[in-house]
């Protein structure tokens, strides 16, 4: 099917209606520049934001958080109600494709964030969840991704994790706790367990901590970023075990086996001691997509074409870690807030222009810049990449590296709240340059991208 010819949201003398689901950055990204771009554009709408808190939670500071830095509070429903965007605090259960609806179980008494004009549908007191349902024209899938500590048998029980904010402050609370010479393995050699291991490191001396990891740490960086990498955890003194497969979680610590060849090596069983696992291997999209009957690929994230429309159903656009957007090798682009938030403003450039009946933007292309790690507080490394996010040899280390990447965290949500103020005024950041140059900004520069997750 020529997607330029999908079928799109029909309004016809009425308030166009929009629903997001997620209010992480793909989420917030997409409702802030859909509310802003249709107001300049004159184009009558309404964006309701489905999120299971009314805050907006820095995933790429939750390193930061499990060691014990306060995270900034940012209010979604303060942060949306500017543009007049409705805040709906509760957990999308279910899309109903078919007549273009979402069930949202409300949280709490069944009321929306403060200054939210959300409102239960069910009476008060009532056993039951309260319900409420979400009539659409056009839906932007952006529910994000959890942790996965069924990966490694026992991690549900036993492990800890830095995917989401409960469970950040929750690994804080049990380091805090920790008797000094405490082991603390975390698994995984990606970014999230790089700075996860070099970030306890350094808030917790006392404590010894330890890296496990199948492949080597940094795989994806150059010879430069992993020699960087592990001179920095080695200063920090992180031991990193590389070449060693997690194969269960308990009480006492971590089973590994050795790889060898590619495969688990039979009888090389080993237990690294530890009080605390942390379990940063991998995260898991969420599963609202699948159990919705929608199409999703292996893994669970929902299936988009070239333009990020659900096939099927035109009317629903994904983006970030749940949506399977691909990459110009046809692979899905992995996760993380670099991506998620062009494919946001991507879907919101497409949702206004479906809306004001123009022709849809030419299908998504992403370009990789940087990837940016945090090695504590006064190490980092950014990584240049090239557009497929494959290393180069330049880099940036030390504090240099440090200051750039907070940097980038502080531009992530300034990025986000610029959705609104300046809706339509510069390009979709991240994206792949056009034969005319899409992607430069109105002022000649590029919003940064890659950063860890």
């Amino acid at each position: 099917m020529d997607e330029r010819k999908q079928s799109g949201p029909k309004v016809s003398g009425r308030r166009a209606r929009v629903v997001v689901i997620g209010g992480g950055y793909a989420g917030v990204a997409a409702a802030l520049r859909i509310a802003g771009k249709a107001a300049r554009r004159r184009v009558a709408v309404s964006v309701a934001l489905v999120n299971p808190s009314p805050l907006f939670v820095e995933r790429i500071r939750l390193h930061e958080l499990a060691a014990g830095k306060a995270p900034r509070r940012i209010d979604l429903a303060r942060l949306l109600g500017a543009r007049g965007i409705e805040l709906v605090v509760g957990h999308a259960r279910r899309i109903d494709a078919a007549a273009r609806a979402v069930e949202v179980e409300l949280a709490g008494d069944g009321t929306a964030a403060p200054g939210s004009s959300a409102a239960a549908s069910s009476a008060a007191g009532s056993a039951a969840a309260p319900a409420r349902r979400l009539d659409y024209d056009a839906l932007v899938y952006a529910p994000g991704s959890a942790a996965a500590p069924e990966l490694v048998p026992g991690g549900r029980e036993h492990a800890a994790s830095v995917a989401d904010a409960a469970r950040a402050r929750a690994l804080h609370e049990r380091l805090r706790a920790a008797r000094p010479g405490s082991g603390v393995v975390v698994v995984g050699g990606g970014l999230t367990a790089i700075e996860a291991a070099a970030e306890i490191a350094e808030a917790f001396p006392a404590l010894r901590v330890a890296l496990a990891t199948r492949g080597r740490v940094g795989e994806g960086l150059s010879e430069r970023g992993r020699a960087y990498v592990g001179q920095a955890l080695r200063e920090l003194g992180v031991a990193a075990r590389e070449g060693v497969r997690a194969t269960r979680v308990d009480a006492s610590g971590l089973i590994v086996e050795a790889e060898a060849g590619g495969a688990a090596a039979t009888g090389a069983a080993e237990r690294m001691a530890a009080d605390i696992v942390v379990l940063a291997a991998g995260f898991r999209p969420a599963a609202l997509a699948g159990s919705s009957g929608l199409a999703t690929v292996a893994g669970g994230r929902l299936v988009v074409n070239r333009r990020l429309r659900a096939p099927e159903h035109p009317e629903i656009w994904g983006a970030g870690d749940a949506a399977a957007a691909l990459d110009a090798d046809g692979a899905p682009l992995r996760m993380g807030c670099a991506t998620a938030m062009p494919q946001a403003a991507y879907a919101a450039d497409s949702i206004v222009a479906a809306l004001a009946g123009d022709e849809p933007p030419p299908p998504f292309r992403f370009a990789f810049v940087i990837q940016c790690i945090s090695l504590g507080r006064r190490r980092g490394l950014i990584q240049r990449v090239d557009p497929r996010d494959r290393p180069l040899e330049r880099v940036l280390t030390g504090r240099v590296g440090a200051w750039a990447k907070e940097l980038v965290c502080r531009f992530t949500v300034a990025a986000i709240r610029s959705q609104g103020l300046l809706p339509g005024r510069h390009g979709r950041p991240g994206q792949a340059p056009g034969p005319r140059g899409a992607g430069a900004l109105a002022d000649g520069g590029r919003l940064p991208s890659g950063a860890a997750t």
